[in-house]
């Protein structure tokens, strides 16, 4: 979820996975895949750059739980036992020719 601030100034958190498009100008509005529109503070730009942090931070939670080093790397809590990993293989460079 991405933290956001309406003109409002009302902040709300939107699922950056629903976002269908950003519209720019005067006014940044952010529509989603259910046809509602947000008009927001934050550029275009800012939005995208969050965006790309939540998703990135994605990536590297799932990356520490696969390999089993946190049973909770976002700290949302949860059963409180850890979960069973497989263990990774070694990374092997590959050489080309």
């Amino acid at each position: 979820m991405i933290g956001l601030t309406r003109r409002t100034g009302e902040r709300c958190r939107l699922d950056p996975d629903h976002i269908e498009r950003l519209e720019g100008g005067h006014d940044t509005v952010v529509v989603t895949t259910d046809g509602s529109s947000y008009c927001v503070r934050e550029t275009v730009d800012q939005v995208i750059g969050r965006i790309v942090e939540d998703r990135a931070g994605v990536i590297a939670a799932c990356y520490v739980l696969d390999r089993g080093e946190d049973p909770d790397p976002q700290g949302l809590g949860g059963s409180g036992t850890p979960p069973r990993a497989h263990a990774p293989a070694p990374v092997v460079p590959i050489r080309l020719p």
